[in-house]
């Protein structure tokens, strides 16, 4: 209740919303006139701060443009008790002292309401804190931008580290590699040969063990608008600290950044940080995670984490190995229905337990496109263009993404993975016109180096009218980094005759190696109807997931092969792979 006080300039009110562990959530706000004299759009600051017992609980500041309501809200956690809350209109003075335009200190008392506090939706990022779901030590942790350094492939990440986290543990590509209980919190990567999407992830925790915060970063050779990872990490009391980390070079505005399980919405923040805790049971029967990040520009980067069969592997000595199978008939018809126990999977000739089972209707797709734009590609391009931007229309659904890439002589830069079919037309439409020679081998690991560390339902799709000509990596490099990829590659060849024989050959093999398919095609009139053969043998496919043994040194390929017990199934997948 408000004490007898004169009549404030800046209304300020208090509105209990339930109680936490740390005491009483309450709604603030702030309800002002600005002065006429003040310039219009001028930006003001209303700031002060929340104290008890004379000592400041915390400050707060908030941006307030002179054309918009006056009416600034804010939920926060307070203890039982006498609070005070100061409130100040500021209006900024370029190289000067800010100047007062109103001032408000009313105080209240707060009891508790005996009632638990749960965020709405509305209440965004701070009612997730206040309901307790968020540490308020996020932010403690955060990966500064690794620093190219000594040799091409040599990056050192600094991390930047706040109280009370103490020890970092870093993670690359989904394996803890040190830890680190005292500064310099710094890591070394040795990048190799190839190029290579790394994700880097560090965990915090506190002189007690405690989790802290956690945050991720991808060494990307290629910059892109945006990079968004999810970051999860499970503690002994089972809740699950999940932290959206952004990438974002151009320093865009962000509109939303939203959470998933699977098409549920869990959270949706219009502010940094994004973080949430969830219990176990708020995650029941979701098969994934998916963070969808948008910017002021329209621009949208994705990230998705399965969360069933253990799929996000924290240890040294295992590997998760993806493969989607397909299974037909002796008529090519897909075979439906079938179950995990149907399935035997051998690595080497050795039996493996199968972790993870799905049927991949239900899993989202990620796919990649790449179009030759080569010369001979001339009188083709306007055709394939159209009839890709129709494949995008009609296969790509809400929970799948995709993204284009060109070919020629040099590979152009790989669009991001965008789930807007409008988005993906404008990627086709970016592809340059038709002149040069004919990169392949190139052009297919520029498009496999985007899928590092997406899980799930994946594809690279080529289409090309000729074989390679002009790449700089030779096809043995070329295969090597496919095999490690783990990425089923289609292609489309057009009009591909007696003279591409060589050509023809090496899509085929390059299709068999990772359980995709080549399609060949006389005229590009053929291409929607191709197209629904590929998109009938993605919507019909298994994917089947076990746990490989590996250790750092492993590079000798390994063969794959997945039987079905049934005598009529012909069952295609993944030959093998290097971990």
């Amino acid at each position: 209740m408000a004490a007898d006080t004169p009549a404030p300039q800046i209304a300020i009110g208090l509105l209990p919303l339930g109680d936490n562990a740390q005491g009483v959530v309450a709604r603030v706000t702030f309800r002002f006139t600005v002065p006429q004299e003040v310039p219009a759009e001028a930006m003001l600051e209303l700031q002060g701060s929340f104290m008890q017992g004379g000592k400041v609980l915390r400050n707060f500041r908030f941006p307030v443009r002179t054309g918009e309501p006056g009416d600034v809200s804010t939920v926060q956690t307070f203890p039982a008790g006498s609070l005070d809350v100061e409130a100040k209109l500021m209006l900024p003075v370029e190289d000067g002292t800010p100047m007062l335009l109103l001032k408000s200190v009313q105080t209240f008392t707060i009891g508790a309401t005996n009632q638990p506090y749960i965020a709405s939706e509305k209440e965004g990022a701070e009612g997730v804190v206040a309901e307790g779901a968020m540490p308020e030590s996020v932010g403690a942790v955060k990966i500064l931008p690794p620093k190219r350094d000594v040799a091409p492939n040599l990056f050192i990440v600094d991390v930047a580290v706040k109280p009370p986290a103490q020890r970092i543990e870093f993670w690359v590509e989904g394996k803890k590699i040190l830890a680190r209980n005292a500064p310099p919190y710094r890591a070394e990567l040795d990048l190799g040969k190839l190029p290579k999407r790394v994700e880097v992830r560090v965990v915090g925790y506190d002189a007690a063990g405690r989790y802290v915060d956690a945050d991720a970063f991808v060494v990307n050779e290629r910059e892109t608008p945006l990079e968004v990872k999810i970051t999860r990490t499970q503690t002994s009391d089972g809740v699950w600290h999940i932290k959206v980390s952004l990438q974002n070079p151009k320093n865009t505005n962000i509109r939303s950044a939203v959470l998933y399980a699977g098409d549920k919405k869990l959270h949706e923040w219009r502010s940094a940080p994004y973080a949430v805790d969830l219990q176990p049971a708020q995650l029941k029967n979701a098969e994934f995670l998916r963070a969808s990040v948008t910017d002021d520009t329209g621009y949208e980067a994705t990230d998705l984490v399965f969360l069933n069969g253990d799929r996000y592997i924290e240890s040294i000595d295992v590997n998760l190995v993806e493969l989607p199978v397909s299974v037909t008939d002796a008529g090519g018809a897909p075979i439906a229905n079938l179950k995990q126990e149907n399935f035997t999977v051998l690595e080497n000739g050795k039996p493996q337990t199968i972790t993870n089972f799905n049927y991949a209707a239900n899993l989202p797709l990620s796919i990649g496109v790449l179009l030759d734009h080569s010369g001979s590609m001339e009188k083709r391009m306007k055709q394939a263009k159209e009839a890709a931007k129709e494949f995008f229309a009609d296969i790509i659904k809400a929970q799948d993404r995709a993204f284009v890439g060109g070919f020629a002589m040099d590979p152009t830069k790989n669009a991001p993975f965008v789930s807007d079919t409008g988005a993906l037309a404008l990627q086709v439409d970016a592809v340059p016109d038709a002149g040069g020679g004919t990169s392949l081998y190139d052009a297919i690991v520029t498009g496999l180096y985007r899928f590092r560390d997406v899980q799930g339902r994946k594809a690279l799709l080529v289409i090309t009218d000729g074989e390679d000509t002009t790449s700089r990596l030779s096809y043995d490099d070329m295969l090597t980094y496919a095999r490690a990829s783990r990425v089923p590659l289609y292609f489309i060849g057009i009009g591909m005759g007696m003279m591409e024989m060589g050509g023809t050959s090496k899509m085929k093999t390059l299709a068999a190696e990772s359980g995709g398919v080549a399609y060949f095609i006389k005229d590009v009139k053929q291409l929607k109807e191709t197209y629904t053969q590929l998109e009938q043998d993605l919507r019909t496919q298994y994917l089947v997931s076990y746990q490989s043994e590996t250790t750092k040194k492993d590079n000798a390929y390994r063969t794959i092969d997945v039987k079905v017990d049934r005598s009529d199934a012909r069952v295609r997948t993944i030959r093998g792979f290097i971990p």
